[in-house]
């Protein structure tokens, strides 16, 4: 646990110096700190250093977007295996859950879809419902340090929609350090 400081620190850098090395790192050295209690978490972790990859340097080009999506798809899949495995409460979990779908149906019917590029249109519908299952499946878990952080990768992917598709400008300061806050609290909750 005493090394958590590793990728406190590489996300730091990262939003102190805008080199996305530094996000790499930040992910990979969370990835490096969990692999060996949970190799599916470092799998899941791994995998979203690609999809980062793609986003960060995707520009205008949505063959990138799209691949930054498949990386993260995969991901979440990873995360949603993680969360079945240790399921423990499910009553709660499920209501909120639906009640975060019913949110986020209105929120890409009303708001995002309208806006999005018609090649993305479904890519993000689909990696919104995944999404949602990887949050629903980490609420079950009972684990409140794993829920909270794949909260706010939810959060964070939605001030992406809202930067990149709504175009609301103001939510870009959040994005980058609730994803890193996401992958600091999942380090954080398989330590523990």
């Amino acid at each position: 646990m005493m090394w958590i400081w590793i990728p406190i620190v590489f996300a730091i850098l990262r939003m102190a110096t805008g080199k996305y090395v530094f996000s790499a790192l930040t992910t990979l050295s969370c990835a490096a700190l969990v692999i060996r209690t949970s190799p599916l978490a470092g799998a899941a972790l791994i995998v979203s250093a690609l999809g980062d990859w793609f986003m960060a340097h995707k520009g205008s080009r949505e063959d990138l977007y799209i691949m930054g999506i498949v990386g993260f798809f995969a991901a979440h899949i990873l995360w949603v295996i993680y969360g079945l495995r240790r399921v423990e409460t499910l009553t709660i979990p499920l209501a909120v859950g639906a009640l975060m779908s019913a949110f986020y149906a209105w929120y890409l019917t009303q708001r995002a879809l309208p806006k999005i590029p018609k090649g993305l249109k479904l890519p993000v519908a689909l990696y919104s419902v995944i999404s949602l299952v990887a949050y629903t499946c980490a609420m079950t878990t009972g684990n409140i340090w794993y829920a909270l952080g794949i909260c706010l990768l939810l959060f964070s992917d939605t001030m992406i929609a809202e930067h990149d598709f709504v175009g609301n400008q103001a939510t870009g300061v959040l994005i980058l350090p609730t994803y890193y806050l996401c992958q600091i609290l999942v380090a954080v909750s398989i330590l523990l």
